[in-house]
C-alpha cells in the first residue's frame, strides 16, 4: 500500500513514524513546501537542563529516523491539487518547477496551521515576531538571542512558557496581557494573582491594564504603545491566532465556511481514502460535546496515532480532548483542562466551582507542600467540566486522572470516592484529588 502525507510537521512525520512502525512494509511518501525537515521537539527550550554545562539537545523526531524506518522524505515539494477520482496528487518541485502525478491509496492531509496576525499597526516590523506554537516559539528564542529587553504580547500558556524562558536566558521581560488577568481563560482568579506575585518577584514586569494599539520601530527597536502609556523594547513577541492552510483541498474533500477539513469520528474526511490531521482540521472537545480548531501538539500526535492504525483497516475512534495544559513559572507548576467556571457558565452550563488548599501528602512525612485546586461541575448532572492546580510539588499526573474523568463523563462523587492507592505509613485515606471531589460534593449537598 502506497500513503502520501502532505505535510513534513508534528503531524505528518508522526503519522510516517507510527505507520512504519506497525506494517513496516508500507511505501510511505511525505511531501513538503519547506526547503529543511523540521526538528520536531516538545519544549519551547532547547535543551533538557537550561543550566546544564553542556545540555542535551532534545529531539523526539528526525529525518534520519523516518529513513531509516523507510519513508521517503521530499522537502521542496509544493502539492499543487490532488484528484481524488484518480487518486493522484500534482507536485511541483520549487527549485526546478518540474511537475509530477504521484498515486496513493491513502491520504493524509497533516499541512500545518498559518499564522494570522492581530490588527495591530507595526505588527510587519522586522523587531516584531509572530508565535502560533512550540516551533515558532523556539524559533523566536534564537531570533532574539541579541536583543536583551523583550515584550510579549498574549495571554496564553504558550506566552507564559516563553516569558520564563527569557527569564531563564536572563533577558528583561515585559508580559501584556490586554486587559485580562494573567492566563484568564484557563485559571480561576486566584491563581491569576499568585501567577503575578511570582513574575513581578522573578523581576517580569506584567501589564495587565493596558490594551496594546501599535508596535512602533524606532530602527533599533520597538515602542509598544498602549491606551495608557507607552514602553520601549529591543523586540516584541506576539502571539497570532491559528487559521488552517487548505484552499488546495477545497472541492476535493468537504470544509466548513472557515476553511477547516471535516472528519469523522475515525478522522476520515469526506473522502474515505483521505485523512485529515493536526492543523487541517477540528478536534473534539469533551468538555462541551463540540468539534473546535485548536490545533496542539499533543493532539497532533494522537491523530497520528489514530490514523495510522486506521488506514490500515482498523476502525479506532477519536477520544477527544480535554486541552489539558501546565507551565512551570520559576519553579511553581500550573495545570488547568477543560473548562474554567466563567467559561463553562458561557457555555450553557449550570456550573458551580470550589476551590481548596491542602497538602500532596500528610504532615507527618519529612516534607510536604500546599497543592491549590479548584474543580468546576455541573449542577444538574454533578458531570466534572474542568479543574486547576497550582504547586511547588509537579501535580500534572493528578491532572491528568481528572482528565479521564471528564472524558468518561465522571461525576464529583466518582472523584471525591474512587479508590486510591493507600499505605498507612506514606499516606492518608484519601489522596487531595479525593478531598477536592469531596469539597465539590459539599459544596453540591451530595457529601
Amino acid at each position: 500500500m502506497r500513503v502520501i502525507i502532505i505535510g513534513c510537521t508534528f503531524a505528518g512525520m508522526t503519522a510516517a513514524s507510527q505507520i512504519l512502525r506497525s506494517h513496516p512494509e508500507t511505501e510511505v511518501t511525505i511531501y513538503d513546501r519547506n526547503a529543511v525537515v523540521p526538528s520536531i521537539t516538545y519544549d519551547i527550550n532547547d535543551y533538557d537542563d537550561q543550566d546544564a554545562e553542556q545540555p542535551r539537545l532534545r529531539t523526539e523526531l528526525s529525518s534520519d529516523q523516518l529513513l531509516i524506518k523507510g519513508a521517503d522524505i521530499k522537502m521542496g515539494s509544493l502539492v499543487m491539487g490532488v484528484d481524488p477520482v484518480q487518486k493522484t496528487i500534482k507536485v511541483m518541485g520549487m527549485l526546478d518547477d518540474t511537475t509530477s502525478e504521484e498515486y496513493y491509496d491513502k491520504l493524509i492531509i497533516a499541512t500545518d496551521s498559518r499564522n494570522e496576525a492581530p490588527a495591530l499597526k507595526g505588527i510587519d516590523s522586522s523587531n516584531v515576531t509572530l508565535i502560533k506554537d512550540q516551533q515558532d516559539a523556539k524559533a523566536a528564542l534564537l531570533l532574539s538571542a541579541i536583543d536583551q529587553q523583550i515584550a510579549v504580547i498574549g495571554n496564553d500558556p504558550l506566552s507564559l512558557g516563553l516569558v520564563d524562558a527569557y527569564r531563564q536566558k536572563g533577558k528583561e521581560v515585559t508580559l501584556f496581557t490586554n486587559g485580562e488577568p494573567i492566563l484568564h481563560h484557563n485559571f480561576e482568579e486566584e491563581y491569576s494573582k499568585r501567577a503575578l506575585t511570582i513574575l513581578t518577584a522573578a523581576n517580569i514586569k506584567v501589564v495587565t491594564d493596558e490594551h496594546v494599539t501599535e508596535l512602533d520601530d524606532n530602527g533599533i527597536g520597538i515602542t509598544v504603545a498602549t491606551d495608557s502609556g507607552s514602553y520601549s523594547v529591543s523586540r516584541a513577541i506576539v502571539m497570532a491566532d491559528q487559521k488552517p492552510d487548505t484552499s488546495i483541498f477545497e472541492g476535493v474533500v468537504k470544509l466548513d465556511e472557515n476553511g477547516i477539513i471535516n472528519v469523522n469520528e475515525f478522522l476520515q474526511t469526506s473522502d474515505p481514502n483521505i485523512y485529515a490531521i493536526g492543523g487541517s482540521t477540528t478536534i473534539h472537545y469533551n468538555p462541551t460535546g463540540k468539534d473546535i480548531y485548536k490545533p496542539q501538539p499533543t493532539e497532533a500526535v494522537r491523530q497520528a496515532a489514530i490514523v495510522a492504525h486506521n488506514i490500515n483497516g482498523e476502525q479506532m475512534k477519536d477520544s477527544g480532548t480535554q486541552l489539558s495544559m501546565s507551565l512551570n513559572l520559576d519553579g511553581t507548576y500550573m495545570a488547568s483542562l477543560g473548562l474554567t467556571f466563567e467559561r463553562a457558565k458561557e457555555a450553557g452550563f449550570n456550573a458551580d466551582v470550589v476551590t481548596i488548599e491542602d497538602n500532596y501528602r500528610p504532615e507527618f512525612m519529612p516534607t510536604t507542600t500546599p497543592v491549590l485546586m479548584s474543580l468546576i461541575w455541573d449542577k444538574d448532572t454533578q458531570r466534572i467540566l474542568g479543574a486547576q492546580m497550582m504547586s511547588k510539588h509537579d501535580i500534572s499526573e493528578t491532572l491528568s486522572l481528572i482528565s479521564l474523568c471528564i472524558q468518561n463523563q465522571n461525576t464529583i462523587e466518582f472523584l471525591g470516592m474512587y479508590d486510591t492507592m493507600f499505605q498507612p505509613n506514606f499516606d492518608r485515606p484519601f489522596n487531595y484529588v479525593n478531598i477536592l471531589g469531596q469539597a465539590a460534593m459539599a459544596k453540591a449537598g451530595t457529601e
